[in-house]
């Protein structure tokens, strides 16, 4: 699942190949970026390296620090469109994060100078596991599916998700990807149609104990960052 929301995957391919850590990008919010373009008298914070963060791929070691502050996430930010139960339920039964989608390769993280996972997000190829919850709607999972996007609540606001979003959509284009689909908690909806997806469906996953737990299917064609990364 995804938007600042979690989200189990399932089947693992190859490990990611950690020397592509040499082409992590490093992003500073625009409003904090160096000298050029700046207005006259816009003052810049005295240490910039602060707002700094890098998007690189994920590795295994991540996975402890990316599933705390997945949960962080969770309870905090999703906490203003769930319930408490509703949120504990969830993470009871599927989990912020199911370890494969680090190994299957295309999964992301926002790292700060320190060290700090700020976010984690990407895509993969295999099914969701929350997609049992949906029942009747699980045949609809066998697609390319944006997974487990996330944000440190201490962090919100710096652009992280869309960076993450952009690093994923760019690399899905790489794999011959054509149409990026996700399952957005309520509180990563309106994240997502800024970015462009467009909604499919409004579900719910059910839980044993009768909890449900409201997301909305989305989905977006990459056809116009292919036309522009050609």
């Amino acid at each position: 699942m995804s938007g600042c929301s979690p989200d189990p995957s399932l089947t693992c391919a190859s490990s990611p190949d950690r020397s592509r850590d040499n082409q992590a990008e490093r992003h500073i919010p625009h409003q904090r970026r160096t000298q050029t373009g700046l207005a006259k008298g816009t003052i810049m914070p005295k240490d910039t390296a602060m707002t700094r963060y890098i998007i690189r791929h994920a590795r295994p070691s991540d996975i402890p620090a990316m599933r705390a502050m997945q949960e962080r996430s969770m309870w905090v930010l999703g906490g203003n469109f769930y319930t408490a139960d509703q949120i504990a339920d969830f993470l009871t039964l599927f989990g912020t994060m199911d370890d494969a989608v680090v190994f299957e390769g295309h999964y992301f993280v926002a790292e700060d100078r320190h060290g700090a996972i700020l976010g984690s997000g990407g895509w993969t190829r295999s099914r969701p596991g929350y997609a049992q919850g949906l029942g009747a709607c699980e045949t609809l999972f066998d697609v390319q599916t944006v997974r487990s996007v996330f944000v440190d609540p201490a962090a919100t606001r710096r652009g992280i998700a869309s960076a993450i979003m952009n690093r994923t959509e760019r690399d899905a284009l790489q794999h011959g990807v054509d149409t990026l689909h996700l399952t957005a908690t309520l509180s990563g909806v309106a994240l997502y149609e800024a970015l462009g997806y467009q909604m499919e469906e409004a579900t719910e996953l059910s839980f044993p104990n009768q909890t449900r737990f409201g997301c909305i299917r989305m989905e977006k064609s990459l056809a116009k960052l292919r036309i522009r990364a050609a």
